[in-house]
């Protein structure tokens, strides 16, 4: 299951599940209208946001955008991956 954690405007932010269970820091996944796993950029929350692959679907002032969307609810999306990593280990 990856759910959906955030929207802002077109931008769809979710989270993983196999992120969840085999990696050991936080990310989230950066979409644009929809989940695509195999486009979408993927960002990591920790130790600092940064990205880990920018994907194709979006295009460069969409992923900066994203970051200053994920700077704004970094705690907030934080929270919620704690919450669903706990949920599927």
């Amino acid at each position: 299951m990856s759910p959906k954690v955030l929207t802002a405007g077109a931008l769809v932010f979710w989270f993983h599940s196999f992120d969840a269970l085999h990696e050991n820091r936080a990310s989230v996944h950066v979409g644009k209208g929809s989940q695509d796993d195999s486009n979408d950029a993927k960002v990591w929350l920790e130790p600092e946001i940064s990205v880990a692959r920018a994907g194709r679907a979006l295009r460069q002032r969409e992923l900066r955008h994203a970051l200053e969307v994920i700077e704004d609810n970094h705690y907030f999306l934080l929270e919620q991956w704690n919450e669903f990593s706990r949920q599927n280990k």
